[in-house]
């Protein structure tokens, strides 16, 4: 009886080490599945595609017929993405944007190192939002404070992904967000044909020649209002001199004169503003022309008139009078945030408009521009030209 319970006993404890032993091995295989099954589906995302394997200073040209005498139909730029229409030893027939022909194999990555070239390359990565509003963490937690909220649709550059966060830059901020609620892709760019060539050149030459003809005009209209005020300052002037009993007239006059003063000047830093309309931003940047941010662009601009002001929103919003936003003139700094502060600042320039050194989406179209000056609702005006 005893033997029979001794083995009974070690017939469990076998039984038992057999169940131990084989549940790793189940979970270890179940996840080498998966991630053969993640592999699969990196790969099959890139099937029939390629990339342009070029020097970032030249162009690929896509031509008409497999030849390199055929007519070039499109160019591509390094890193650009293609569809495989067909591959043939040499030559391969493909399509990317409207551009459609063939291209030499020896500049393209296909396929499986399509990825590979992305990673070694350090091709930009963007995040498109895809839920109606999505939190801007302070760190990569959903604990973290938020920085600020990002809408639907909108896609921002992404500096790294890691542990379901994707790091992104919002208004000159970095922040985290959860990569579960974004599309993140590689921003390879697509091919152009020559007429969209030769029509973007067409264009910049234009938009150039009416920057230039806006600018010329507004110099113009500024001239004339500067040269009007200095009629009505002179008229007031000797009005107030033949009328020495009429005092309280002549102050009335004299503050009446400075508010016009204040006025050109602003009207002055509104226009000169707006000239750099279209140069990059640049986070820390102070180059009105290689790379700015917001408010080293203010404190430039205002700076070419004389006045000095900090360097960071948050300070400038302490600076000048404040002013309400229903009683807005041009030169005037509005200034935005979240529940955080303020994070950023623009120039009113008149109209309901403001011009702004801003990094927002959707990307690559940040930079210094011109929108509406309640695209956000303003946390508080300044007037520093008073």
């Amino acid at each position: 009886m005893i033997i029979q319970k001794m083995k009974l006993s070690m017939a469990v404890v076998t039984l038992a080490g057999s169940v131990l032993m084989t549940t790793p091995v189940a979970a270890a295989g179940s996840n080498a599945k998966e991630k053969k099954t993640e592999t699969k589906q990196s790969l099959e995302k890139y099937k029939n595609k390629a990339v342009a394997d070029i020097y970032s200073t030249t162009t690929l040209n896509i031509r008409k017929k497999k030849s390199i005498d055929s007519e070039v139909v499109g160019k591509l730029k390094k890193g650009n993405i293609v569809t495989v229409l067909e591959k043939g030893a040499e030559w391969s027939k493909i399509e990317s944007g409207n551009a459609n022909g063939y291209v030499y194999n020896q500049y393209l990555k296909f396929g499986d190192d399509v990825e590979t070239f992305a990673k070694s390359n350090q091709i930009q990565r963007v995040a498109k939002v895809s839920v109606e509003t999505l939190r801007v963490r302070e760190k990569p937690s959903t604990k973290s404070d938020i920085v600020t909220l990002l809408s639907e649709g909108e896609t921002y550059q992404v500096k790294n992904v890691s542990d379901g966060w994707a790091k992104v830059s919002v208004n000159g901020k970095t922040g985290y967000i959860s990569a579960d609620y974004a599309k993140i892709r590689y921003s390879f760019g697509k091919a152009k044909t020559m007429k969209e060539i030769q029509e973007a050149q067409q264009k910049k030459k234009a938009k150039e020649a009416a920057r230039k003809a806006e600018q010329s005009k507004k110099v113009k209209a500024v001239k004339t209002v500067a040269s009007s005020s200095m009629t009505k300052e002179e008229t007031n002037t000797s009005s107030s001199s033949s009328k020495t009993t009429e005092r309280s007239s002549a102050v009335s006059g004299s503050a009446s004169a400075s508010s016009i003063s204040g006025a050109t000047i602003g009207q002055k830093v509104a226009n000169y503003a707006q000239q750099f309309v279209g140069n990059p931003y640049r986070y820390g940047g102070n180059s009105l022309t290689g790379g700015i941010d917001c408010s080293g662009f203010t404190q430039q601009v205002l700076a070419k008139f004389g006045y000095s002001i900090s360097r960071t929103s948050s300070s400038q919003a302490t600076e000048g009078i404040r002013v309400s936003t229903s009683n807005l003139r041009a030169g005037d700094l509005l200034f935005y945030g979240d529940g955080g502060g303020i994070n950023h600042v623009a120039i009113y320039i008149g109209g309901g408009q403001v011009v702004h050194a801003s990094n927002s989406a959707p990307y690559p179209k940040g930079g210094i521009k011109i929108s509406s000056a309640f695209y956000r609702i303003p946390v508080c005006a300044r007037r520093i030209i008073q």
